[in-house]
């Protein structure tokens, strides 16, 4: 067994896969209890009356090359979402294992530890006056608070909500600190808006480092949930067996296929390089605002923004047909918002909606 495979849960790594009906183009499938007939307006090129396939290979394949691995090293899941689930799942008995998380981050690492019984460790991120440095990693507070029973630790670069980068040489140390007792899960949904290289170089030279990677946000696909799990292939092999099959459906795998095309990715690249210059504008211009007190730095498609009240704002923009993102449960980040960038139009909408005569006036 690898080492990595020593730290998932023993009676999962023994388990039986389940072996679904066969598939073979060509063949009558009578091994799948499935109807022969399409559905009236199934607009599907294989069929809705068919299982999909039990891993989406095609899509395997394609995102593989898009993100530079080999194809045993990628398992495609429903976004990034049903990826920290899997991972907590193999990983992580309920009330014996951890999972290390760095508020304020992404809540899902929390709520499916919680699902799943794991015991959750909490280091907040670093809180500094340099806006540059602020929400940086606590790398001796990790290393020190994690420990063999320390499963999974979740790193989001671009972090989500704060847009911050985390620092390669700090993942670097955190790596090397916890090899052979944790795998390191660096999300990067956001990586696409990042200017940085993101941490795939890193993730060669370490072998628990997991990465995970959407198409939600830069292929424009919330809507379908696909995510990516980067990793080992004996990693990747081992949550194929925890993860069941069919998760991923026909319309979604023809949907993928049809937005990873080099036409479709192309605009995709113009959309992103929109967005990141709609990043800097709004920025700017929400400095300016006499509701905000600090815009901080972003690498991801949207902002985080400190405001001198906090339900005034949301009502401002609200009133203007607006919804933005507050996070009331979490006291790091009272009277905090954060704002997806949107189309210029949007964002020009908000602008008005938060820096108005009105507002400066009290009114």
């Amino acid at each position: 067994m690898s080492r990595l495979l020593k730290l998932a849960r023993p009676e999962l790594t023994s388990l039986p896969p389940y072996v679904p009906g066969a598939y073979e183009p060509g063949f009558i499938r009578l091994n799948a209890n499935e109807s022969p007939w399409k559905a009236p307006g199934d607009p599907t090129e294989r069929g809705l009356n068919i299982y999909p396939p039990p891993r989406p290979a095609a899509i395997t394949q394609r995102l593989s090359e898009h993100y530079g691995v080999a194809a045993k090293s990628l398992l495609v899941t429903r976004g990034t979402s049903e990826a920290i689930d899997v991972l907590i799942r193999g990983f992580c008995a309920a009330g014996r294992d951890q999972v290390l998380i760095c508020p304020p981050t992404f809540d899902m690492y929390r709520l499916y530890a919680g699902i799943q019984g794991a015991e959750i460790l909490r280091v907040p991120l670093l809180r500094s006056a340099d806006s540059s440095r602020d929400f940086a990693l606590d790398v001796p507070g990790i290393v020190d608070r994690s420990s063999e029973r320390t499963k999974l630790i979740f790193l989001c670069s671009p972090n989500n909500p704060t847009g911050r980068v985390m620092d390669p040489a700090e993942v670097d140390r955190i790596c090397r600190a916890v090899e052979g007792r944790s795998l390191v899960v660096i999300d990067e949904a956001y990586q696409e808006f990042s200017t940085t290289q993101g941490f795939s170089e890193l993730q060669a030279r370490h072998e628990h480092v997991v990465l995970l990677r959407t198409l939600s946000k830069f292929v424009s696909l919330a809507g379908v949930r696909c995510g990516a799990l980067l990793g080992q292939p004996e990693l990747i092999e081992f949550l194929g067996k925890v993860l069941p099959p069919y998760t991923f459906p026909t319309p979604s795998i023809e949907l993928v296929e049809a937005a990873l095309t080099t036409d479709s990715l192309q605009i995709s690249a113009e959309r992103t390089a929109l967005l990141r210059a709609e990043r800097t504008r709004l920025a700017t211009a929400l400095t300016v605002s006499p509701l905000v007190v600090k815009v901080w730095p972003s690498d991801a498609n949207f902002v985080l923004v400190e405001t001198t009240d906090g339900e005034r704002f949301t009502s401002s923009a609200r009133n203007a047909g607006i919804l933005v993102r507050v996070f009331p449960a979490d006291p790091a980040l009272t009277d905090c918002v954060r704002i997806t960038v949107g189309r210029p139009e949007d964002n020009d909408r908000l602008l008005q909606a938060v820096s108005s005569k009105e507002i400066t006036d009290g009114d």
